[in-house]
């Protein structure tokens, strides 16, 4: 640095040789280094003692003073800052094992945030395997992973810290401590990479490093952020062309993880919202995708081999493989439940409406997975705990395609967008729509509440962040169902409630935006609470739901913090969060299927929480018919719903539990 500071001097002398003509002014010589802090002091009390040869260099003179103090304090401070950065250098060194293939690896540590002990970065390496690799982002080659980290780019290193360390309780003594670590390794990942990006040169590190830091950043409520690391991440991916393969000579691992940064990306863009309709893909330009595990093995039985003999001819890409097909639908459902019900002249069962077509992929893409992933022959109840956690690799990403399978239905299905869709076909709602619409919800919710089940009674620890939004929406559909005049379906929603917000709670232990998740259930609960009147004949016409906290639970991407976007954006740019005009939905309760019971008898409202035979849509309420002042006051509202069409809608889609075995499993 004091070499830095003597060449900008050096700069202003014309440049005669041997002598410099601007230190021969100031009576000193050039010197570098150690000598450069003892010649400024010596040389300061020298110019001190010596008068001024003429009144018109007194100026120039006290300027050029003034000038070798400060450069006389600045070296002091570098100096410091070098002995003290020297020695966490070094003890950072010491932790961590020797370079691999020549690189520097570890040893580039940012010495103001040093590695914690190298053993310590190990075992973090191992719970990120454990906990988040393929959960959701299928990112790194396993087998090789923690033996190549000390030879990875450091920036990979303090992402995978930044991420992972949350499963290292023993590490942190309160989550105000998490917190600060957690910001600490991201924020040098994060200087890292853009380091890379404008200066270059950019590797396949820097994009792996981007996918973590969106997802810590995602997690944390930073959604901006998180989109912009994950478009910047996709665009770099787009500009090397690492969507195809050529016949550049690379190790089977190199490639492979050439592939899982390719998907992973695609992955992320996906889950948080992102269109990927850029990417102009053809089927036979797509990269391979990733390696995936086998499902293990139980041990033989007639079952088995019976579920053997049911193998088709599909070729098996991998449980990875169809987790990132699924995805393409997750993302299209989730520009669907963008749109907020907003109806349009095709009605949901055309077969040109988004609805539609939606449904037609999924069940496209349900015939490309082969038998093998799906439920029956995965024999859950037959799994101990220790077993799932011997092959979480497998089993992570199983039921995230689970997850996402039947979270696809609940909402292209959820009541209330539903309700708010059809506003313009209320009188040619045809039987079967409604048929198919409630046997969909009520088989997929049931299935999510299921696998909550099976993890409690398995001790499995879900750390998929995307399996508590699953039960997320799966809370908002059973907690408009649970209004309801009979007490034992009343009650049986109430618990399905309380068990999906409980394990959305258990998420949000480790990620923050599924403890956000949970507090926004709870504050539904309390707002649609609030607003229920038991006897229909006195339930207030002019109360108003703000649709608000649906949104904000039913979009993934919209888990932001209040201030996020106030601490990213300065004042020329942000002009505040958006406002929607305050609107009342329409939307009044769709017409009950017809059903028999057993005994070929039409079920009654009272029996099933239907109403029997097709009934009439009900009245239909304007704006005009609101006599309460509230409405005036719904600033921020996009949407409010009458309460009395929201709790009627509920029961309308209410049925008995299904007892048919296998019912929707996929």
């Amino acid at each position: 640095m004091t070499d830095l500071i003597h060449r900008r001097k050096k700069a202003k002398c014309p440049g005669e040789q041997p002598t410099c003509s601007l230190c021969a002014r100031l009576h000193q010589t050039c010197v570098y280094d150690g000598e450069r802090r003892r010649y400024l002091s010596h040389s300061a009390s020298m110019q001190e003692s010596t008068p001024l040869s003429a009144p018109e260099i007194q100026l120039p003179r006290i300027l050029e003073d003034r000038l070798g103090g400060l450069e006389a304090k600045m070296a002091e401070v570098i100096d410091a800052l070098r002995q003290n950065g020297s020695g966490r250098t070094q003890q950072s060194i010491a932790d961590s094992p020797p370079p691999a293939n020549g690189t520097t690896g570890p040893s580039m540590a940012n010495p103001m945030t040093p590695f914690p002990p190298w053993n310590t970065v190990l075992s973090i390496a191992e719970l990120y395997l454990l906990y988040c690799e393929s959960q959701p982002l299928p990112l790194f080659h396993r087998a090789t992973f923690v033996r190549t980290l000390g030879g990875r780019d450091p920036e990979i290193i303090y992402a995978v810290l930044a991420l992972s360390i949350r499963f290292s309780e023993e590490l942190y003594a309160n989550d105000d401590e998490l917190v600060d670590m957690v910001n600490s390794y991201a924020e040098v990942a994060r200087g890292l990479v853009t380091k890379r990006v404008w200066e270059g040169p950019v590797e396949l590190s820097t994009l792996q490093s981007l996918c973590l830091l969106s997802l810590v950043d995602f997690t944390n409520g930073n959604t901006h952020r998180a989109m912009i690391h994950g478009s910047l991440a996709m665009n770099l991916a787009q500009c090397a062309n690492l969507s195809s393969e050529s016949h550049t000579e690379l190790s089977p691992v190199a490639r492979e993880e050439r592939r899982r940064c390719f998907w992973s990306i695609c992955l992320l863009k996906r889950l948080h919202g992102g269109d990927l309709t850029n990417l102009e893909f053809s089927e036979r330009n797509y990269l391979p995708f990733p390696e995936s595990p086998a499902r293990p093995l139980l041990h033989f039985s007639p079952e088995s081999a019976a579920d053997e003999s049911r193998l088709t001819d599909l070729q098996d890409q991998g449980i990875i493989a169809y987790v990132i097909m699924l995805s393409e639908v997750f993302a299209k459902t989730a520009k669907y439940v963008r749109r907020h019900g907003k109806p349009n002249s095709v009605p949901p069962w055309s077969s040109q409406s988004e609805y539609s077509e939606i449904l037609a992929l999924q069940m496209d893409l349900e015939t490309r997975m082969p038998y093998t992933h799906r439920f029956k022959p995965a024999r859950l109840s037959e799994r101990t705990p220790e077993e799932l956690l011997e092959h979480r690799n497998y089993w992570g990403p199983w039921f995230l395609n689970q997850f996402l399978y039947h979270t696809n239905l609940c909402l292209l299905n959820h009541p209330l967008l539903l309700s708010l869709s059809l506003r313009n076909f209320r009188s040619s709602i045809p039987e079967i729509f409604l048929q198919h619409t409630s046997d969909l919800i009520s088989s997929h919710t049931t299935w999510i509440v299921y696998f909550i089940d099976y993890f409690e009674k398995k001790s499995f620890v879900a750390s998929d962040p995307l399996l508590g939004y699953s039960a997320a929406v799966v809370a908002t559909i059973e907690l408009q169902l649970s209004f309801t005049e009979s007490p034992t379906i009343r009650q049986e929603k109430r618990n399905r409630f309380s068990k999906c917000v409980g394990f959305v709670q258990s998420i949000g232990r480790k990620w923050p935006h599924m403890a956000r998740m949970a507090e926004r259930l709870q504050r539904l609960e309390d707002a649609v609470t609030s607003s229920y009147q038991p006897d229909p004949n006195a339930q207030n016409k002019s109360l108003l739901i703000d649709l608000s906290r649906f949104w904000e639970i039913l979009e993934y991407s919209f888990n932001s913090d209040a201030t996020s976007a106030r601490r990213m954006f300065g004042d020329t740019l942000y002009l505040g969060p958006p406002t929607f005009a305050a609107e009342v939905s329409q939307a009044s309760p769709l017409p009950a299927p017809t059903r028999l019971d057993l005994l070929g008898q039409l079920r009654s409202q009272e029996d099933t929480g239907f109403g029997s035979g097709p009934a009439s849509p009900l009245p239909q309420y304007t704006v005009d018919a609101l006599a309460s002042p509230r409405h005036m006051d719904l600033i921020n509202d996009e949407f409010s719903i009458l309460a009395t069409n929201f709790f009627s809608q509920g029961q309308d889609f209410l049925r008995s539990y299904d007892t048919r075995e296998g019912v929707g499993d996929f």
